[in-house]
């Protein structure tokens, strides 16, 4: 009885790991536009649907759509400055949360407590 339950448990494991290598994987930049995704989300798309459309590249980001970072600050030496809170609050005022918060993902800011 246990013979046969191993057995089992032994193809099942096999099949599963065939299969997983056998499918290819999804670049990340195929994820890349996530406010388009998001828009198909809130429109119902199915997600059969929208895994079939990230397998085809439709959520990469085109040339216009790509936004260029700025370079992190940098003192008058030319290295980067580590503790720019100051800065931070700066371009927040100025540029506002949004865009702040996509150059904190860019690692433009070191923010550590002041």
């Amino acid at each position: 009885m246990f013979g046969l339950l191993g057995a089992v448990c032994i193809v099942g494991t096999c099949y599963q790991l065939i299969k997983e290598t056998c499918e290819p994987t999804i670049p990340a930049e195929n994820w890349a536009n996530k406010e388009l995704y998001h828009k198909d989300i809130m429109d119902g798309v199915p997600i059969e649907q929208r895994m079939k459309w990230v397998k085809q590249g439709r959520y990469k980001l085109s040339e216009q759509s790509q936004e260029v970072y700025p370079e992190p600050h940098r003192n008058e030496r030319g290295q980067i400055i580590i503790e720019n809170n100051l800065l931070y609050k700066e371009d927040l005022k100025k540029y506002g949360a949004h865009q702040t918060y996509k150059w904190v993902r860019q690692g433009k800011y070191n923010l550590t407590p002041e």
